[in-house]
């Protein structure tokens, strides 16, 4: 064998030992039952780097019924949240990316229906970085057990819902507790609008008149009316996704300002920048542990409802209105100076801060809201009100954040 042969040949089995890497280099996602005993594993390869994910499996209900859900080590550490339905529905956040390359994401162990091993018929998943942007979507396999006699779902099929099943908002408790576990809970009754089917239920007709014949009918020749032409009607296109946005938390705002301490640019932090695609109710929420504060987001976020995440606050409560807008409650941790929510759609990650202050006690006059002139003394005096040990910018806001507070609450009472 000539040099140049053996050179080719040396090349083209380079080419094939580097070409499982170049076409597996994207992440891939799949799910199969080692055992064809009813439990699934869902692994995902190629994940370094991975920040959040949005799993969709469906299953056949003639061979599995009431799954149960346990994360995989790849996530480990990582807040998640599932909804048990048809599909099931598994979500994962966490503040720092996947580290390994692949691993086991869930296991899923079902109750098997009769002597079948099971059958999985989708799977499907929405994935973004650490930095909350959308990546490609993943490829996934599924590998279901053969089972004697029974007839193989197709993996792209439809998994059959009943009417229990809802598409609901998960939650994810995100808020940091020392020695404590973030508790997992599943937000919401949200019902999603159903399309309409156009094709009326016919009437019931008489016995008697169903076996009575018809009639002969005589042909008759009549003119043809004129037809008007019409245009096709048509379709509203499908509303994309909100791109996301950033946000200043005011918070944030007070930490970059540079200028003058006084009651007007102190206050005048507050007030939103631009339009912004949510509204906080109240503008300012007393971090006491038990007052509430609602956020109404305005934002397309898709056909599939999107999962939350909090941080500093605690879930309550989450409904959509009639103009589809999400209405998310939450209750900040006592003490706290910075909480936010953050939503996850259709592979998009949007953060939302929240406006949240410790209570303080303000000098007042009866049946007054705090005096400008004892916001003056406080900019001139420098007191420490967080205990922290020094005078900075987080005592600037907490004292401007209940000053603010209390005048709207008052103007309210009046």
């Amino acid at each position: 064998m000539s040099r140049r042969n053996a050179c080719r040949g040396l090349l083209i089995l380079f080419v094939l030992v580097l070409l499982p890497t170049t076409l597996f280099a994207a992440p891939f996602l799949s799910i199969a039952s080692p055992s064809a005993d009813g439990v699934f594993v869902l692994r995902g390869e190629q994940m370094a780097g991975i920040a959040g994910l949005d799993i969709a499996v469906g299953y056949d209900r003639n061979t599995l019924s009431s799954p149960r859900i346990t994360m995989g080590n790849l996530v480990n550490g990582m807040l998640n949240s599932s909804n048990p339905s048809n599909p099931i529905r598994i979500a994962i956040v966490g503040s720092k990316a996947v580290a390994a390359s692949s691993g086991v994401i869930a296991t899923i162990a079902f109750e098997r229906m009769g002597d079948s091993a099971g059958v999985i018929t989708l799977l499907t998943a929405s994935l973004i970085d650490a930095k909350g942007r959308k990546l490609p979507i993943p490829a996934t396999a599924i590998r279901n057990p053969q089972s004697p006699g029974h007839v193989e779902t197709p993996p792209d099929g439809n998994p059959a819902e009943s009417k229990e099943d809802k598409d609901e908002p998960l939650v994810i408790d995100a808020t940091e507790a020392t020695g404590r576990p973030a508790p997992v809970v599943l937000g919401g009754t949200v019902t999603l609008p159903q399309e309409q089917s156009q094709t009326a239920e016919p009437k019931g007709v008489p016995q008697e008149a169903q076996d009575r014949e018809p009639p002969p009918v005589q042909p008759q020749r009549r003119e043809a009316a004129p037809v008007e032409a019409r245009e096709p009607e048509s379709k509203a296109a499908p509303q994309l996704p909100t791109r996301p946005v950033h946000l200043q938390s005011v918070l944030e705002r007070f930490r970059q300002f540079k200028g003058e301490r006084s009651v007007a640019s102190l206050t005048s932090l507050f007030k939103p920048a631009g339009e912004q695609p949510l509204q906080q109710v109240p503008p300012i929420a007393i971090a006491d542990g038990n007052a509430t504060v609602t956020v109404v987001i305005a934002m397309e976020t898709g056909e599939r409802p999107p999962v939350f995440s909090f941080k500093g606050a605690r879930f309550v409560s989450v409904s959509r209105t009639e103009e589809g807008e999400w209405e998310v409650e939450a209750k900040p941790e006592a003490g706290v100076v910075e909480a936010g929510i953050t939503m996850l759609y259709q592979g998009l990650s949007q953060e939302f801060p929240l406006t949240v202050t410790p209570a303080l006690r303000l000098p007042t006059l009866q049946g007054s809201a705090a005096t400008e002139a004892s916001f003056r003394n406080f900019l001139a005096a420098g007191v420490d009100l967080n205990g922290d040990g020094r005078v900075d910018y987080l005592d600037d806001y907490i004292f401007t954040a209940n000053y603010l507070a209390q005048s709207q609450e008052l103007n309210q009472q009046k």
